[in-house]
């Protein structure tokens, strides 16, 4: 095989296709190559050697080769299964949550620099335990690293020093307006100081820091709302992983927890972003069969 149709790369598995009998098509974030659709052959067989390797929510080392249409894995290696967010049904929602915002706010084969590392970094926060108020901190940033940022310090439609009161975030203005701009900023909700203050910290702090932050119920549900208006405007529409977000908080404390039913047991239902509809549908096209399938 040329060398030069075969390249490795690290990434993270934001979702797979099934595809005929025994292939799977799955959706791949690099720091490298960005984005990419890839055809893993005969990856549902018992036998095959990368089964384990390219599950969703899994960060791999791949060895591909370029296709005409879709590259090919022939080699996948596990660097994290983060086997601990996986036995919480909560953090593997807000995972799952985060690789669709991914997925949805890059395209393919286009470097985001910074997101790769955010991505791993949220990951690996909510598998140490981290707290799920974390995931504000990765929707502003990802957010900011995609060309939306939204502005916390000064008002989004003149400029103008906030005082320190509830103020409107407008999704249109692109943050939060002033009162003399609320009547030309468009749709938004009135947001608390506290939670002005919250997010303010974690456009400007680290995550660790961020994490660290005593955030109560009531605060948290403030900022997931604020935060999944502006999602929402910016895509047109909700991310698929909210269904499923929402169906995990209604479920008992105890219940998304390592020794609880699954999913499907207590009505929270498989996770669908697995497999979301495409943002622009790629044509599925045979390339060249998998070879050493190892790792």
């Amino acid at each position: 095989m040329d060398r030069q149709r075969v390249y490795n790369t690290e990434g993270v598995i934001l979702r797979r296709r099934n595809l005929g009998e025994a292939d799977s098509i799955f959706t791949v974030f690099t720091e490298r190559e960005g984005k990419f659709d890839a055809v893993a052959r005969g990856v549902r067989k018992a036998r095959s050697r990368m089964r384990g390797h390219l599950e969703p929510m899994t960060r791999t080392r791949m060895l591909l080769a370029r296709g005409r249409s879709l590259d090919v894995f022939t080699q996948a290696e596990t660097v994290s299964a983060y086997r601990a967010l996986r036995e919480d049904m909560e953090r593997t929602a807000e995972a799952l949550y985060c690789l669709e915002l991914v997925d949805r706010f890059t395209v393919e084969h286009s470097e985001t620099p910074g997101l790769y590392d955010l991505l791993v970094a949220i990951l690996e926060s909510l598998d140490a335990g981290a707290p799920a108020h974390i995931v504000r901190f990765f929707e502003l940033h990802l957010l900011s690293l995609t060309g939306y940022e939204v502005h916390l310090d000064a008002c989004a439609g003149c400029g103008a020093r906030l005082p320190a009161e509830d103020a409107m975030l407008s999704p249109q203005a692109g943050g939060l307006v002033c009162y003399s701009c609320r009547g030309t900023a468009g749709a938004g909700r009135l947001v608390s100081v506290r939670a002005i203050k919250v997010l303010r910290f974690a456009g400007q702090g680290g995550l660790a820091a961020f994490a660290a932050v005593r955030v109560d119920e009531p605060l948290a549900a403030e900022l997931q709302s604020a935060m999944a208006e502006v999602v929402r405007y910016q895509l047109e529409r909700d991310p698929v992983t909210n269904r499923y977000l929402a169906d995990v908080a209604r479920l008992p404390p105890k219940a998304t927890h390592a020794n609880s039913p699954s999913p499907a047991q207590s009505g929270a239902g498989e996770p669908e972003p697995i497999e979301w509809p495409d943002n622009s549908p790629s044509p599925v096209l045979p390339g060249k069969e998998e070879r050493g399938l190892g790792g």
